[in-house]
């Protein structure tokens, strides 16, 4: 009986040396993740400090931005500034010669024309020069005169850089 005692013990020892290297080996392949909890806390300080960098760098533009916006609409007051004083230069001139006032840039239009030749000098004129901008209250009227005067809307259209569907709209309103 002492040898079964014996032969278990050994057994037993056996075992127990088995699962300590098995513990041993398997210590050596688990994953420290305090290791990687530190490189993730170092990379999301690095992204932090980009962040502010950009951060900064898109407030250095914004104010770079708005300087020039603010530099502009100081160009476009004195040129709005120049323009009424020239208007205001222009109706005297124009009272002063005709007895009457008339808008300076605006442009008689037949009201209705006898053949091709006159649509093509009123395709022609200076008041739709390709890239001018005019303001709506004169696109409005040029489309109502326009289109009394005869022309589709694609003409219309054509003429003023305008959308099909608003000519179309406009021209049955000012009818």
């Amino acid at each position: 009986m002492t040898v079964f005692f014996t032969c278990i013990t050994l057994v037993g020892s056996g075992i127990v040396l088995f699962s300590l290297l098995l513990m041993l080996a398997e210590k050596r392949r688990i994953h420290d993740y305090r290791k990687d909890a530190a490189e993730k806390k170092d990379d999301l300080i690095q992204v932090i400090e980009d962040a502010e960098l950009l951060i900064e760098e898109m407030n250095k533009f914004s104010v770079y931005a708005v300087s020039k916006l603010e530099e502009k609409s100081d160009m476009l007051n004195q040129t709005i500034h120049e323009a009424d004083r020239r208007l205001e230069a222009m109706n005297g001139l124009f009272e002063s010669s005709s007895g009457t006032v008339m808008e300076p840039d605006e442009k008689e239009i037949p009201a209705e024309p006898r053949n091709e030749q006159d649509i093509d000098s009123i395709i022609h004129s200076q008041l739709f020069k390709k890239g001018k901008v005019i303001p709506f209250d004169v696109k409005r009227r040029e489309i109502v005169k326009l289109s009394k005067s005869g022309l589709d809307s694609a003409q219309i259209a054509r003429l003023l850089n305008m959308g099909r569907g608003e000519i179309e709209l406009i021209a049955k309103i000012g009818r």
